[in-house]
């Protein structure tokens, strides 16, 4: 039996939202509000930090942090949709399950997600701050002396932090890309199965999407369009556009689940 494309899942997961938005409208106002109000409150150490040490540690820690609770957040909204899908009634409070059951659990996937997302960009970032320190000395300085602004080039060693950071950005970009599907479905799995450890449920993400990955990057690029519409709407948009994009998501991994058990038992099958 194949697997479900895109097209497919977008109309089954428009279909089983519709009657239901105003209740995902809620859910997805409350996950974005408070991503919105831990990123800015986790970020508010870097304000007060000038070394370029202190920055990274403090971008580490910071973000690794953020990533964690924004995480968990990430998982809950995901209980109400597999809620929706077995029939079973939900309400907008769900989104917080993760944080009075199995919270040990996903905050421990959480961490190691957020760690995925964080290590591999620490080249990146110390690089580019680097480039940024540098050049907020030389503007201070050429602003001591603007007859001299003209004539100044660019600091060397700016120009080199840039193009290391740049560089690095890539193979980072390439890292967490393939990582982040790899894992992509151990919340469902850990909601699913409660049982599991993290370490189980990791590996049975990567087991679950061997040979899924492009598909999933696909989808993940057809919403690229839609994403683009809720910047531009200032983030109202996405009121409506993450519920769709997680209805999607949800469509995804019951379908992987569903085939890939069937595949299982038929080759047990005499």
């Amino acid at each position: 039996m194949p697997y479900m494309t895109y097209t497919q899942l977008k109309n089954s997961a428009n279909m089983r939202i519709k009657p239901v938005m105003g209740t995902l409208i809620g859910v997805a106002a409350i996950q974005i509000g408070l991503t919105f109000v831990i990123t800015q409150v986790t970020s508010i150490p870097s304000l007060f930090t000038t070394s370029l040490g202190l920055m990274m540690v403090v971008f580490f820690l910071s973000t690794t942090l953020s990533g964690t609770l924004t995480g968990m957040l990430d998982a809950g909204i995901r209980y109400p949709f597999l809620k929706l899908y077995c029939g079973h009634p939900f309400s907008a409070g769900d989104v917080f399950h993760t944080f009075t059951a199995r919270t040990k659990t996903c905050a421990g996937l959480s961490f190691v997600m957020s760690l995925i997302n964080t290590v591999p960009l620490l080249p990146f970032y110390y690089f580019f701050t680097r480039f940024g320190l540098i050049m907020q000395e030389f503007s201070m300085a050429m602003f001591s002396s603007p007859a001299k602004i003209a004539t100044t080039p660019l600091p060397t060693e700016a120009l080199t932090s840039l193009t290391i950071a740049l560089f690095c950005l890539t193979p980072a970009l390439i890292v967490t890309t393939i990582l982040g599907l790899a894992y992509s479905q151990v919340y469902y799995l850990m909601l699913d199965f409660p049982a599991y450890s993290v370490r189980q449920l990791l590996k049975n993400s990567r087991l679950l999407m061997r040979g899924h990955k492009g598909r999933l990057f696909y989808i993940h690029v057809c919403f690229l369009p839609l994403l683009l519409l809720g910047a531009l709407s200032c983030g109202i948009g996405m009121l409506w556009i993450s519920p769709f994009i997680y209805a999607v998501e949800t469509e995804f991994y019951l379908d992987l689940v569903t085939k890939r058990s069937l595949q299982i038992h038929s080759a047990r099958r005499p």
